[in-house]
């Protein structure tokens, strides 16, 4: 029974095949046609090739991290890395956003004129980009404020004079014009022609303007961006293009306003930090100033000479007890420096210094890591997405609650060196008492040398800092770099012999069958319509 069902089904295909065959003219015909497709396609179709480029990127540690540190003063306060980014970690996704950002690859369009199509005469959509003929460009704010992509073409007669056509999806318009260079005015902005050599007529070219934003964002899905391994920061940025000059150009390029932009930023970050340290220099100086000249003028009231002889002594007994108060008052005021600097409502959004919890000496996150954190989040989101974006508004008001958590971080540190900073000197009272015979001008002195020697300290701190900042500034380095320059692969990715060859077999073969099986089904269901209307 297997063996005739099995006959009875070769039988079937034979028959299928046979009836295919028959139709020999029909396949014959729409494998022509699909030839004629493919040779259509390898013909028109220019070659497309892949260009690819290579960079490294680099974590900047010129201010990132720093810890403050005073040689002899034990380290004052190691953590508080004022200005820094410290606690936050180099990440290759965020880098890989940046580069393809809109708002970066705008730049890099602009930089180019990619949003300015020069259409080969007589190719079909093929944009030019060297030996062009002509020259279109626009004012600054044309460029910012562009909608629509408009659409002009030129004639230029014998005579050199020419006719423009314009066209978007707002307007038409025609202009005529004695000779270039010519202005264009149009509601969606004003444009200037001209020749970009010599004078070049007759000539017939068709041209567009499209807005910069949109371009970027085109490229921003075109192109690619690959790690090169999971362990190393090198990442492969590659885009396909029929004008090999435009691929290498526009990789070159990105690269290049990447460094630029992230060697800004740095700029700025390092010199609000200055300004700011520059201002507290000024009050500690002031106040270093006044001590100190409290220091003479009780010198030369109490006919003192050398004070320090005499404490000499007593300084020895009390030295390790009065280095703790050194650095635990010290460490208040730095406290009060970062307090006032959070406080400043113009530092609401800008990266701020980050603090221990004080005299507990546990170093774990905090909010003030936390806060930073968040302030880099809505950085990296400003710099991708637009301003009117809904998540602008939600890391808003995260920042602000994490602000007020900041602020109670500070209220706790201050008071735990309050009660450390009492005990030391309730230790140091004792020990003073102890001495008896010590002269009340004696304590005096010792209380204005330490107020001296905070002064100096935090001074010399913030001055270093400073310096660091300065050096940060001066030592530029770029973010990316390049470990192979921008090239052309060999192998282009279009036209494909491959896939012409593969849409001629397919398309020669499916579609007879579909043509024929369909007209089979439609003869049939015709007959039995007609048999249902006869039995009626």
């Amino acid at each position: 029974m297997e063996s005739i069902q099995h006959d009875n089904e070769t039988i079937s295909l034979k028959n299928i095949i046979v009836n295919y065959l028959l139709h020999w003219k029909l396949i014959f015909s729409i494998g022509g046609c699909s030839v004629l497709i493919a040779f259509l396609y390898l013909f028109l179709t220019p070659k497309t090739y892949e260009m690819m480029t290579k960079v490294q990127l680099l974590e900047d540690k010129g201010t990132t991290g720093a810890g403050l540190n005073i040689g002899d003063a034990s380290g004052l306060m190691k953590s508080f890395g004022l200005g820094g980014i410290s606690g936050t970690g180099f990440s290759l996704d965020d880098e890989r956003v940046k580069l393809s950002s809109t708002s970066l690859l705008k730049e890099v369009v602009l930089k180019l004129g990619m949003n300015v199509s020069y259409y080969k005469p007589y190719a079909y959509k093929y944009q030019m980009y060297e030996d062009i003929p002509l020259l279109l460009s626009a004012d600054s704010e044309t460029l910012e404020n562009q909608e629509y992509t408009v659409d002009i073409s030129v004639d230029i007669d014998k005579s050199g004079s020419v006719k423009v056509k314009t066209e978007s999806e707002v307007s038409k318009n025609t202009f005529k014009f004695a000779s270039l260079p010519a202005i264009i005015k149009t509601e969606e902005g004003t444009f200037v022609l001209s020749y970009r050599k010599g004078v070049v007529k007759p000539l017939s070219m068709d041209l567009s303007i499209s807005p910069a934003i949109a371009v970027a964002e085109d490229l921003s899905e075109s192109m690619v961006f690959e790690e090169f391994s999971k362990n190393s920061n090198v990442l492969e940025i590659s885009c396909t293009d029929y004008e090999k000059k435009r691929g290498v150009d526009l990789l070159s390029t990105l690269v290049e306003f990447y460094n630029n932009q992230e060697d800004s930023v740095k700029k700025t970050e390092s010199g609000k930090s200055i300004r700011f340290l520059d201002e507290r220099l000024k009050v500690i100086e002031d106040e270093l100033s006044r001590v100190e000249y409290k220091i003479e003028q009780y010198k030369l009231q109490n006919k003192m000479t050398s004070i320090e002889s005499d404490v000499l002594f007593y300084a020895e007994q009390m030295k390790e007890l009065q280095v703790k108060i050194i650095e635990l008052e010290a460490q208040g005021h730095l406290i009060d420096l970062l307090d006032d600097y959070i406080k400043d409502p113009g530092n609401k959004y800008n990266l701020v210094p980050i603090t221990l919890a004080s005299g507990t000496g546990e170093n774990t996150s905090n909010p003030v890591t936390t806060y930073n954190e968040a302030l880099l989040e809505r950085i990296k989101l400003m710099q991708s997405t637009k301003t009117e974006n809904p998540l602008i508004g939600q890391i808003n008001l995260q920042v602000d609650q994490l602000r007020e958590s900041v602020f109670l971080s500070i209220e706790n540190a201050k008071k735990s060196l309050a009660l450390t900073l009492g005990d030391l000197k309730g230790k140091e009272k004792v020990l003073l008492d102890k001495m008896g015979v010590v002269p009340t001008l004696e304590r005096e002195y010792v209380d204005f040398r330490r107020q001296q020697e905070i002064y100096q300290a935090l001074y010399l701190i913030l001055l270093q800092k400073k310096e660091d900042f300065i050096h940060s500034i001066g030592d530029s380095k770029e973010r990316a770099r390049v470990v192979e320059m921008a090239y052309v692969k060999q192998k282009k990715v279009a036209p494909r012999m491959l896939y012409a060859a593969l849409f001629v077999f397919i398309f020669t073969l499916v579609i007879p069958a579909v043509y024929l099986f369909t007209k089979e089904q439609i003869f049939v269901l015709w007959n039995e319509y007609k048999r249902l209307s006869h039995s009626k």
